[in-house]
């Protein structure tokens, strides 16, 4: 059985056990969801939320070593609230509509019928990036969601998941620090793996929330550094300073050299 088969008997399992429902109020999806993602009463809040366009701008933003970034909302109300619950493990299950979520608003996937994959066409044989890859927890046992969602989205896109990253030391939860202290919890924070090959590729980092840009930031630095040509991080909700405009330039770390072209 081949890696696509496998997924699709591991999402009609998971839809066994947690029957698609709505990621921001939980109640069961109807053949009247939303983009067959969103209860009917739930779709004016989450069109009143939504991050237009996807698409962040570095110059308003102060995040490094990213080539870009894009969220499909505001953390704000019930997209925040949504969040919360996925990442307690409250709603094991809202990964996945969580990420359906992102690959419409973000990569313009066409809507599924309720309890289905939304269809992304993309163009054949040119996939938009070599490896998806999740910001890791900081701590065991804390984190899953970036993960989650990057499961799900990698089989809606066809690309695949490389948990590729690793964090280098114990890291303070950033919702307690302010701008300047994220970039210093995060700085050197993250590596590769070790004796992974990243050489040329080009990635999608995926995590829930983006709010200063440190951590994303922090990941990307270290991709880079072990090879990687390019890293832009899409998330699922962008908060505070990364959802509104913010002129306070961000510190620039070391970048790592590039080979000068001959």
């Amino acid at each position: 059985m081949n890696r696509r088969a496998v997924w699709r008997l591991a999402e009609k399992l998971a839809a066994l056990v947690w029957p698609r429902r709505c990621p921001l109020c939980g109640e069961l999806l109807g053949p009247d969801a939303a983009e067959g993602v969103l209860c009917p009463a739930c779709a004016p809040q989450a069109a009143a939320l939504a991050h237009n366009p996807p698409r962040l701008h570095a110059a308003e933003h102060g995040w490094y070593a990213l080539s870009g970034a894009a969220a499909a909302y505001r953390y704000e109300g019930a997209v925040r609230q949504a969040i919360l619950l996925a990442k307690g493990n409250a709603r094991p299950w809202a990964a996945r509509e969580l990420a359906d979520l992102v690959a419409l608003r973000v990569f313009g996937a066409e809507s599924a019928l309720p309890g289905g994959r939304p269809r992304y066409q993309g163009l054949a044989g040119f996939p938009l990036y070599d490896a998806i890859v999740p910001v890791p927890p900081r701590r065991p046992g804390t984190g899953k969601l970036p993960a989650r969602l990057a499961r799900r989205l990698g089989a809606v896109l066809g690309i695949p998941v490389v948990e590729a990253l690793v964090p280098t030391r114990r890291m303070q939860p950033q919702k307690s620090l302010d701008r300047m202290a994220r970039y210093a919890n995060t700085r050197a924070g993250y590596a590769a793996r070790s004796g992974l090959d990243l050489s040329g590729k080009r990635l999608l980092l995926v995590d829930d929330i983006l709010t200063t840009g440190a951590t994303a930031s922090a990941c990307a630095l270290a991709l880079l550094e072990a090879g990687a040509v390019s890293v832009f991080a899409v998330t699922v909700a962008a908060a505070g300073e990364s959802a509104h405009v913010s002129r306070t330039a961000a510190p620039q770390p070391h970048q790592p050299a590039r080979p000068e072209k001959a």
